[in-house]
Formats: C-alpha cells, sequence, structure tokens
C-alpha cells in the first residue's frame, strides 16, 4: 500500500508541452525583427518572475520586455507571442492522470501569469479538469521553488510533506520541495516519470 497520498503536477513540460522560441518567432515576426535579435535580448529574470507573482501588471510587462526588445507591437500581437509557446499535451497523459486520481489528491502547481492564463485553461481544460485544484503562481501570489508556494498546497491538501510526491521538470525547483521533505520527481521524459511513479510504488 502507497504511502503516499497526493500528486502535486507541474504543467508545463509535464502535462503539457510548451516552445519559448515560437514566443520570439511570433515577435520577431510581427515586428519585423530577426530571431536571433528577439531571442539574444530577452531574459528569465527577475522581471518575468515578478510577473508570475502579480507584482506587476500586464501593461507594465509589455513595457518593460518591448523595450528591452526594442520591439512596438500591439497588445493583441504581443500577446499572441506570449501565447504561442503552447504544444500538445503529452500522449498518454490523460489516461494516467485518470489512473492516479483514483487513488490519490490530484493538484497541480504551476509558475504562471495572467496573459498565459488566458488561454492553457482553455486550451487543455478537458485534461485539466482531472486536477481537483490549479494553482497558479499569479494567483497566490508565490512561485516555485518558493517555500510559501509549497505551503499553500500542502494546507490545501491536509498532508504533510512526507506524504505528498511533486513533479517537475525544473531542478530548482525540485530542490526547493526536497528541503520541505516533499518526495519529487525531476521530469526529463514520460517514460521515465512514469516509471519513477511505480518505482515509489504508486498504483497506476
Amino acid at each position: 500500500m502507497s504511502a503516499y497520498r497526493a500528486i502535486i503536477f507541474d504543467l508545463g513540460k509535464v502535462v503539457f508541452d510548451l516552445s519559448e522560441d515560437r514566443a520570439f518567432q511570433s515577435w520577431a515576426n510581427s515586428s519585423g525583427r530577426s530571431l536571433h535579435d528577439i531571442k539574444s535580448k530577452f531574459a528569465y529574470d527577475e522581471v518575468p518572475e515578478i510577473f508570475e507573482t502579480a507584482e506587476i501588471s500586464a501593461t507594465q510587462f509589455r513595457s518593460i520586455i518591448s523595450s528591452r526588445l526594442d520591439i512596438h507591437l500591439s497588445d493583441a500581437d504581443f500577446d499572441k507571442g506570449w501565447c504561442d509557446i503552447y504544444l500538445d499535451k503529452y500522449d498518454g497523459i490523460d489516461n494516467l492522470l485518470i489512473d492516479l486520481k483514483g487513488n490519490y489528491k490530484l493538484v497541480a502547481l504551476t509558475n504562471t501569469n495572467i496573459i498565459h492564463a488566458t488561454v492553457w485553461p482553455l486550451r487543455f481544460a478537458g485534461t485539466l479538469s482531472h486536477f481537483e485544484k490549479i494553482f497558479s503562481s499569479h494567483e497566490i501570489a508565490a512561485r516555485k521553488p518558493d517555500a510559501k508556494a509549497f505551503k499553500i498546497v500542502l494546507d490545501y491538501l491536509q498532508c504533510k510533506p512526507a506524504e505528498v510526491i511533486f513533479l517537475d521538470d525544473n531542478a530548482d525547483n525540485i530542490h526547493g520541495a526536497d528541503e520541505l521533505g516533499i518526495e519529487t520527481i525531476l521530469v526529463t521524459s514520460q517514460e521515465k516519470m512514469r516509471a519513477e511513479l511505480k518505482t515509489k510504488g504508486l498504483m497506476i
């Protein structure tokens, strides 16, 4: 019998695929700049991070990023590019989630923002319906790997850290969960993820 009561899933690169390069290409196409120029000037630093905790508005985010990239786009073109990162859900993920939710509480914890959140909840609505609750960083004002984000989820689950498994493709996020005593799986492929779930004794 598994000792685990709940599983926390990351979304991007765990439940569905995405590619940041698609955003850069869209912005390049809309602005007439080169993909290399756009990509070289974009940085995943504190600006996207504080946008993911709603510390700055969508208007402020567009302005800062557009200034950095030296592009002048309409809000619609900017948002279209920023949201063009989403690809398809992974094969078999629905069946996996259906099997798991018969035995465990399933929730998701994702670092996201108010612009992206206009797209992925609708595009992947069927798959996301398998989760009891989805915690989005911009709504809870906390993002992985900060302890606050995980504690919010643990409080909701009413579980001890040792009773929970967290899956994420980002090593920093995994480390943040590890420090709280949460069991973790670093997702590098769907096949390996499933194998590790079975290794940990989960009933799939």
